[in-house]
């Protein structure tokens, strides 16, 4: 069945082994917020320590913490529920969540080497836009398989 749709067509790959790594994944990526935030608040006063960096921790960790238990609530309640998840949110999340902690790293990386942060921004932003095509190029072979 070719998705016209693609919200639809991601809804369709839902399964709970899936939102259980979804969840995992943002508890993960919110623990390692958490470690930025320590490490950050035991530099205060040093020269990697960074205002940005501990804002966008923050911003992450909030994210992450927010998107675990919005997945959490239809795992709990089974799959009758997973046709309500609201994919614009949960995109949101994760772009929210992982911008926020590419900021802090390159901010972090930044008071300790321009250079440095300026090439993980580059290189981050070079690997963003490969898995953006990269999904697009799978969507596409998903689409035409289930046509």
């Amino acid at each position: 069945m070719r998705f016209h749709d693609p919200i639809t067509h991601l809804r369709s790959h839902l399964t709970k082994p899936e939102l259980e790594q979804m969840r995992n994944t943002a508890l993960s990526i919110a623990g390692f917020a958490a470690a930025l935030i320590i490490f950050l608040a035991q530099s205060k006063g040093q020269p990697s320590f960074s205002t940005v960096a501990l804002w966008a921790s923050i911003v992450s960790l909030l994210a992450w913490l927010f998107g675990a238990q919005y997945i959490s609530a239809y795992l709990v309640h089974s799959e009758k529920t997973y046709s309500h998840i609201n994919v614009y949110l949960s995109a949101l999340i994760g772009i929210v969540g992982y911008m926020s902690l590419f900021i802090a790293v390159v901010a972090t990386v930044w008071q300790i080497s321009v250079s440095a942060a300026l090439f993980l921004m580059l290189s981050g932003v070079v690997l963003g836009a490969c898995v953006f095509f990269h999904l697009r190029a799978v969507e596409r072979i998903c689409n035409e398989q289930d046509a």
